[in-house]
């Protein structure tokens, strides 16, 4: 979701804060919506790679689904009223203000960050000073050794950026910051635009996105991006309103799985290419067992007069000339040549079905070239066809549990983590509040967690 229509979403929402909410509603594990008593409720949408936040009219739906642990965490740390919803810039982070709740169990005050970037995109609970509370999708230093998402850690925001704010900047400005630059890097100068926003810009404006923005040009360039700051929804689905043109986002997408395809069949003609010369190598060491046959002949001709346990020999073979024979000391004269035999059946039998393999490779690598040549023409399903023919995606595997576990005499079951790794998650993924943590004092070693299981 771009800036400047989340912008949009929280200027609506500003009149009706600070606001009593009914508790939270969970459709499922990224679709959480927060009811405002007497008003809309906040639907808050974090599936990659389109999250977007909205307010919705109407009656909240039940949300009847298991939640999941960190929407658990957000029920209990953030009960209070909505105090307040901040955007940084016009970049595509919400930070959302919970005021102390006092119901049954009183809470804290509780920030919820709702970072709508992209396939990056997440959702973080942080208390009033910025230390991480819980987190939607968790990042380890194996993900991002410079911006971790962790309970306990501080909250990093993404790097800061430096564009033009067309809410408050001068006409004058964006003109200078966008006069000879090619249209579709108008996100590139202006905070909050994204390809979507690009794409009205260009065709309230009347121009080619791949046009520069000349002196001539630029009055209707600054009034559409003008018309789009207004109201930037009404004026973006206005001006894309015609589902038969293609968009920005449509072609960049269409460009990046274009390369994707394109790298993926180059791969595969490669590794054809490698597999040819594997067969053309196994045919050059199949002909070499005629050569394997004859010291063996030789050996059987002369097994009488080689010595036991003899690591070489020198005979005399059928051409007349000395033939120095390379033995196995563990196995007489007629051993090592029915040994020589057996590799020269071996390699004879390789290298025929070399021959038979060589043909169909090259066969395939002419097919894979063809479809090669043939990647414009693919629409964007032929390509996803063919990226996923080539690179099927890989079902995630069920990851074992973390750490050693055991059963107590006690009765309750006992994890015990093995490493650096296994500690961090025997504490922040396994243990419950509930649950006992031991670990020994000033010394490196395990984390004990005791898992109490809903009992004393």
């Amino acid at each position: 979701m771009e800036g400047l229509l989340i912008a949009e979403v929280l200027r609506d929402l500003a009149p009706r804060l600070p606001a009593e909410r009914a508790s939270f509603r969970f459709l499922d594990e990224d679709t959480v919506v927060l009811p405002l008593l007497g008003g809309p409720s906040l639907w808050i949408f974090v599936r990659p790679p389109h999250p977007r936040i909205e307010l919705r009219s109407g009656a909240a739906p039940s949300g009847d689904g298991t939640p999941t642990r960190f929407q658990e965490l957000l029920v209990a740390r953030a009960g209070g009223p909505l105090v307040a919803a901040e955007q940084r810039k016009l970049d595509r982070v919400v930070t959302l203000r919970f005021g102390a709740g006092e119901g049954f169990v009183a809470s804290e005050p509780a920030d919820l960050i709702v970072e709508l970037t992209g396939r990056n995109c997440n959702l973080i609970l942080t208390d009033p000073q910025g230390t991480i509370l819980g987190a939607a999708r968790e990042v380890g230093a194996d993900i991002n050794r410079y911006r971790q998402i962790r309970p306990g850690l501080a909250y990093t925001p993404p790097p800061p950026y430096e564009k033009l704010d067309p809410r408050h900047a001068s006409r004058e400005a964006v003109g200078e910051g966008l006069e000879g630059k090619k249209l579709k890097n108008l996100r590139k100068v202006v905070d909050g635009v994204g390809p979507d926003l690009t794409e009205a810009v260009a065709r309230l404006a009347s121009r080619p996105l791949d046009a520069s923005v000349d002196a001539e040009h630029l009055p209707a360039v600054l009034d559409a991006l003008g018309r789009l700051v207004e109201a930037p929804r009404a004026t973006m689905e206005a001006a894309l309103e015609r589902p038969d043109v293609e968009t920005l986002r449509d072609r960049e997408r269409r460009a990046a799985l274009r390369e994707r395809a394109e790298t993926l069949v180059d791969k595969r003609i490669e590794l054809v290419r490698k597999r040819i010369g594997d067969a053309e190598r196994t045919q050059a060491a199949g002909a070499e067992a005629g050569e394997l046959r004859t010291e063996a002949d030789v050996l059987m001709a002369y097994a009488h007069t080689v010595p036991d346990h003899a690591e070489s020999v020198t005979l005399q073979g059928f051409d007349g000339d000395d033939l120095r024979l390379d033995l196995d000391p563990r196995r007489d004269a007629r051993g090592n040549a029915e040994e020589r035999y057996r590799k020269a059946k071996k390699r004879e039998q390789r290298a025929v079905r070399a021959r038979q393999r060589q043909a169909e490779l090259e066969g395939e690598l002419r097919e894979w070239r063809a479809r090669r040549a043939e990647l414009d023409a693919l629409d964007d399903e032929a390509l996803e066809a063919l990226i996923e023919e080539l690179a099927p995606t890989k079902r995630r595997a069920a990851r074992r549990e973390p750490g050693v576990r055991y059963r107590g005499p006690h009765g309750f079951r006992v994890v015990v983590g093995r490493s650096a790794r296994e500690n961090d998650e025997v504490t922040f993924k396994v243990a419950r509040s509930r649950d006992v943590w031991l670990h020994v004092q000033g010394y490196h070693g395990a984390h004990v967690v005791v898992l109490a299981e809903n009992r004393e």
